[in-house]
């Protein structure tokens, strides 16, 4: 007889904003009305599940059909001000992977600042380099989307050292803008004050997403190791809690290795779901297990019966 899978939601955002430019392209930020829609829908039709449960159902091999969890990356303020309201009404459990160096601050991730720089620049092309010198021609919104992606693409397989070059170039090409949580509410953080009352709420489970979200494979052991207990006891710390969950930084095949997992382990971390796509068989460690970015680049809520 064949198995039922779990499948995990990985959202990083809930949106009322009114996109400006290329703000949000990619559909990171899930508009509130679909969100609303899609919790709706796995309240009447799924077995929802909180993090905390999905060990031991693995080791007993038994998910009931369309069982699910939701869970969330980085810690945006919409988080705290759309989604759990939602959340709370439908009484579902989520957990919140948290980059906790970003928490309480007026910083921007720095995928973001790319993002924030080329949408906004008056610039019509300009010239960067990354492997080779690169002439990118921004005079439309489809130009710009090419170019984002482009310089995200080459940052994310490269180290934090090279990454900051890059950025730190970026910045001083196109000197007209300054990258600034301002010019978006998708880009704000939450504060300490928001997520201590999320981490109160017993629905919600709190776990660590690194601390400047710098990939974990592009780092040495020694600052690798650095970053995440850096992130987990912060979380701690501020919010009087045993972390006991965790998710990788982009997560995907190669952002993260046996030594991340080894040293995770060694922190009493318990799961540490990928972004890579897809649904997991009762089988499946906790370390690898793969998650459905809803909304991100045109995925689909991935259940049948759902109409958009």
């Amino acid at each position: 007889m064949k198995k039922n899978n779990l499948k995990i939601l990985l959202y990083h955002g809930v949106t009322d904003h009114k996109n400006r430019g290329v703000q949000n392209y990619s559909g990171k930020h899930v508009h509130v009305n679909e969100f609303y829609k899609q919790m709706n829908f796995i309240k009447k039709n799924c077995n929802v599940l909180s993090i905390d449960q999905v060990p031991s159902i693995i080791k007993k091999k038994n998910f009931l059909k369309n069982s699910v969890v939701v869970s969330f990356d980085d810690g945006f303020e919409n988080n705290y001000k759309i989604a759990v309201p939602i959340l709370k009404k439908f009484s579902i459990p989520a957990v919140f992977y948290i980059t906790a160096g970003m928490i309480g601050k007026k910083k921007m991730f720095w995928v973001d600042q790319i993002e924030d720089l080329i949408n906004l620049t008056k610039k019509k092309e300009f010239f960067l380099k990354l492997s080779r010198k690169l002439n990118f021609s921004i005079k439309n919104k489809k130009e710009k989307i090419i170019a984002i992606n482009k310089i995200k693409k080459f940052c994310k397989k490269n180290s934090k050292l090279n990454k900051e070059k890059i950025l730190k170039n970026l910045k001083k090409i196109l000197n007209d803008v300054q990258p600034n949580i301002n010019h978006s509410k998708n880009y704000k953080s939450m504060s300490w004050n928001q997520l201590k009352k999320i981490s109160k709420n017993s629905l919600f489970t709190i776990g660590g997403h690194s601390y400047n979200h710098n990939i974990f494979s592009k780092m040495t052991n020694k600052d690798m190791k650095k970053e995440i207990t850096k992130s987990i006891n912060l979380l701690s710390k501020k919010l009087n809690l045993n972390i006991k969950h965790y998710a990788y930084p982009e997560g995907q095949k190669g952002d993260f290795n046996i030594a991340t997992i080894k040293f995770l382990k060694s922190k009493k971390i318990i799961c540490c779901p990928t972004a890579i796509h897809g649904d997991n068989p009762v089988n499946t460690n906790l370390f690898y297990l793969k998650r459905i970015m809803v909304g991100f680049e045109k995925n689909k809520f991935p259940f049948n019966g759902y109409l958009t």
